[in-house]
């Protein structure tokens, strides 16, 4: 994942023109959308690590 973006701030360092503001868009956008991804996917984890310990000392999580 980080060698992906890694190639795409290459890629846009590498145009003669300059990076614009639609290239930097472009390139946040992806960012944010695997934060997103990233956090949506662990968060189920933590959650169930929450719940199973809130079992074993016999309370209840909301």
């Amino acid at each position: 994942m980080n060698e992906f973006i890694f190639r795409i701030m290459a890629w846009v360092k590498s145009q003669d023109r300059g990076a614009s503001a639609v290239e930097y868009a472009l390139v946040l956008a992806l960012i944010t959308g695997l934060l997103i991804l990233g956090i949506t996917l662990i968060g189920g984890n933590v959650q169930g690590r929450l719940e199973g310990a809130c079992t074993k000392f016999g309370i209840t999580c909301k």
